[in-house]
């Protein structure tokens, strides 16, 4: 179903199919539940509104809040409601670490999982998970979790990169920003369709082969990729597409502009080189970087 179908001109909700779209499509956000989260400090400050005790959960009070205002565009006020406060935050973790519990390993899963986490519009919380691929010791915990800086690209002695790499494709449609590209939800088609134009490209849970595409508006300017958030090296610092782009306001985004490891900027398509490196992020992999490729 289009997605005009869904938004008035302006992209926000058309009040007449209000609770058509409430049984069409579900609010999400993905996590990272890593054992090793539990050793650190910062993590604990940036998963609760008051920290009681250490979280596994990748910066859970971000991923809360992204759904939290989510609902609020939506005036799905139950939804609003469950999630609120920090009575919110504590009923989200309990739902998390109820369904780990459930897992043939228990709470303490020896490697980290992605948990594609689902909430309807009366507040119902469903949890999946994938596992990801590079479990993290703690020297590392804080390099690809949580940079104290972007390093340079391409990288130098002085400044190792993350194991990851990304394969970066620009998509060849244009976008027009949306209530869907606002908010994460499980109405995808936008970010699929992106996807499905470069050819032979994997799924986007792919453990081996990391793959992004970079989704462009109808003013020929980047919004965000299809997975990830982009930073691009511009006139001597990094830069993020803006919210007035319309892409999603990830977890990971908020952490490096709050840490003032970047700043927003538009980046327009022409801008874009092949081979260019940039880097990646997402709440469920942390940092990576990758390279603008011509389609295989």
């Amino acid at each position: 179903m289009g997605l005009s179908q869904f938004t008035n001109e302006d992209g926000r909700v058309n009040e007449r199919q209000r609770s058509f779209n409430a049984a069409e499509f579900d609010i999400m956000t993905s996590v990272r539940a890593d054992s090793v989260l539990v050793l650190s400090s910062k993590n604990t400050l940036l998963s609760f509104d008051d920290p009681i005790g250490p979280s596994q959960f990748y910066m859970l009070r971000y991923h809360r809040d992204r759904m939290l205002e989510a609902a609020k565009e939506l005036d799905w006020t139950e939804t609003y409601k469950d999630l609120a406060g920090s009575r919110g935050l504590s009923y989200l973790k309990g739902v998390l670490q109820d369904y780990l519990a459930t897992l043939s390993d228990g709470a303490n899963h020896p490697r980290p999982l992605k948990l594609r986490v689902v909430i309807n519009y009366r507040g119902h919380i469903s949890v999946t998970s994938t596992p990801l691929p590079i479990p993290l010791g703690q020297s590392s915990l804080a390099f690809a979790l949580f940079p104290p800086l972007l390093a340079p690209l391409p990288p130098r002695v002085d400044h190792p990169l993350p194991q990851e790499s990304w394969r970066v494709f620009i998509s060849p449609a244009l976008v027009s920003p949306s209530l869907f590209t606002r908010h994460k939800t499980t109405n995808r088609s936008v970010y699929d369709e992106a996807r499905s134009f470069i050819p032979n490209l994997p799924s986007s849970d792919s453990p081996d082969r990391l793959s992004e595409v970079l989704m462009i508006t109808v003013n020929n300017e980047v919004m965000e990729g299809t997975i990830t958030t982009p930073y691009f090296w511009r006139r001597g610092r990094w830069v993020t597409p803006p919210a007035s782009a319309g892409g999603n306001m990830g977890t990971t985004r908020r952490y490096a502009l709050e840490a003032g490891l970047c700043v927003e900027e538009s980046v327009f398509k022409d801008s874009l080189s092949q081979g260019e490196l940039i880097w990646l992020s997402n709440g469920a992999r942390g940092w990576g970087w990758g390279e603008i490729r011509p389609p295989e």
